[in-house]
């Protein structure tokens, strides 16, 4: 099993309740979260480089989730995403994800969900030790 507590994940949302709520919910089991309210923000913060993973609402105001991913990898950056939306992606978008490892899902994803699909993602990098 992943110890939750070396896994980093970046949070951006721009509803402050649901990147609250996440947070708190990510952080009780335990890992480490830092929480942005806009994609510039978190491409502000130098730090942000070495978290593994990016939970990211693309419905935000002026959000390609695809380039901010491009332009975070430019800077340095070398983990997964995860992007939340409202809609169906089309399958070029899906095919770009997965190219990086990255996942799409609905931005209503539960709980469970969400801890499994991070976890999935950071077990796929560093398999478990015996």
């Amino acid at each position: 099993m992943t110890q939750n507590v070396e896994i980093r994940v970046s949070l951006v949302d721009g509803d402050p309740a649901i990147r609250r709520a996440r947070q708190i919910m990510l952080r009780s089991e335990l890992y480490d979260v830092r929480s942005y309210s806009t994609c510039a923000a978190l491409l502000a913060d130098p730090v942000s480089r070495d978290y593994f993973c990016i939970v990211l609402d693309v419905r935000m105001h002026d959000v390609d989730g695809v380039a901010f991913l491009r332009e975070m990898r430019a800077t340095g950056w070398h983990g997964r995403a995860i992007l939340l939306d409202d809609t169906d992606p089309e399958d070029a978008l899906v095919r770009k994800a997965d190219r990086h490892g990255d996942k799409i899902f609905n931005r209503a994803i539960g709980d469970r969900p969400l801890v499994a699909a991070i976890a999935g993602m950071s077990e796929a990098i560093c398999p478990p030790t015996a």
